[in-house]
């Protein structure tokens, strides 16, 4: 679902500046065709508007029905430098637009002229007329009664004229409201519905939860989930992989220390499957993956304790840090002695000017003991 997208220089996340904010009489529009894919949308066109001068300047714009811009034609719009006027009637106010259309494009200015008679009926259904500029938003997110009417139909507390600008810049729109209800969400209050939308929850969302098991969750949850990049595609590969849990919760720990579908498969190949979620997550957040088991593998090693792997990690071991050794005549050394090695500073480089002293092929405790020493 798209919808509008209003910036006015960080003013609207101060609704009490609303007020201060001047009305544009009129602004820019501009008109191409509308694509999705790649392909022409029939009966529908791309508008843009722009209104304000410096830092207050704003863009609109969204896909819209070609029937909403009444007395503009097909025919027009494929004119060869057509004159064109037309109206944008909205039930908070109307854009009557003046320009000329070539090839399917065009643009032009307009004039904002807001709708007396929708103040009438916002105070029949007890509301507060809007300020100005706030009836200005709502013409331009196309906000009509039809959607105080669901509101009120859904059992949602009375909006203010404030928050029903609100609600139209953050795009809750009737057909989110709808879908929501269509979905068992009927939330109370409208600011939750901003909310909801801020985050990203709408209709397609809950139904890839539902999909994957997760019905009926709350509001809460289903805004931390989206947070935490919890979807339908996570939830069902996870399944997948035989890892499905009851709560949310723990799928969005799963989620938020990384481990994902390639981690787990990259854990199978090294050998290391049907982990627990908990050791999943150590693993995770220690750095142990499948590309660092497999180096070590290659190498000999094989732990079958998993605390083997992410002390060693801790601690440094790696591929590069056993090879190096191993260059330096130390073959064969456990995990333990690696730590230990690398716990006490000893590299490749200190071997060797070890060796260079006339130490010949001192055993690991005595290179220990020399660097302890402050041997350099």
């Amino acid at each position: 679902m798209r919808f509008p997208v209003l910036l006015v220089a960080g003013l609207l996340a101060a609704p009490a500046l609303s007020a201060q904010l001047s009305v544009p009489s009129g602004g820019q529009w501009m008109i191409e065709p509308a694509e999705h894919s790649g392909r022409v949308q029939p009966g529908k066109v791309q508008l843009n508007i722009r209104y304000g001068e410096g830092r207050h300047s704003s863009n609109w714009g969204r896909d819209v029905p070609l029937s909403d811009l009444v007395g503009l034609s097909t025919a027009d719009m494929g004119g060869s430098g057509t004159t064109v006027h037309f109206k944008i009637v909205r039930s908070a106010g109307t854009l009557d637009c003046e320009g000329w259309f070539r090839g399917g494009s065009g643009s032009g200015h307009f004039t904002y002229q807001p709708n007396s008679d929708f103040v009438a009926q916002l105070a029949k259904r007890g509301i507060s007329a809007p300020t100005g500029w706030d009836q200005f938003e709502m013409t331009m997110a196309g906000v009509g009664l039809e959607l105080l009417d669901e509101l009120k139909r859904q059992g949602y507390d009375t909006p203010t004229a404030g928050q029903l600008a609100r609600m139209a810049t953050h795009g809750v729109d009737l057909e989110y409201v709808r879908e929501l209800g269509a979905r068992g969400y009927h939330l109370k209050n409208p600011e939750s519905l901003v909310r909801m939308r801020d985050h990203g929850v709408d209709s397609e969302f809950i139904a890839s939860l539902d999909s994957a098991g997760y019905k009926n969750l709350s509001a809460e949850d289903l805004v931390r989930v989206r947070d935490h990049g919890v979807d339908g595609d996570y939830i069902s590969a996870m399944k997948a992989r035989a890892y499905q849990f009851r709560d949310v919760e723990s799928l969005v720990r799963m989620r938020d220390h990384g481990v994902d579908p390639d981690f787990i498969e990259s854990l199978n190949a090294a050998g290391y499957k049907s982990l627990g979620a908990e050791d999943l997550v150590r693993l995770r957040d220690h750095g142990v993956d499948g590309e660092y088991i497999a180096d070590l593998k290659e190498l000999g090693y094989t732990p079958s304790n998993l605390e083997e792997l992410v002390v060693s990690r801790d601690h440094g071991v790696d591929a590069s840090y056993v090879r190096s050794l191993k260059e330096a005549g130390y073959e064969n050394l456990s995990l333990s002695d690696l730590r230990r090695a690398r716990d006490h500073g000893v590299t490749r480089g200190f071997i060797q000017r070890v060796k260079a002293r006339g130490y010949g092929q001192p055993s690991l405790d005595e290179v220990i003991r020399l660097r302890d020493r402050g041997l350099e």
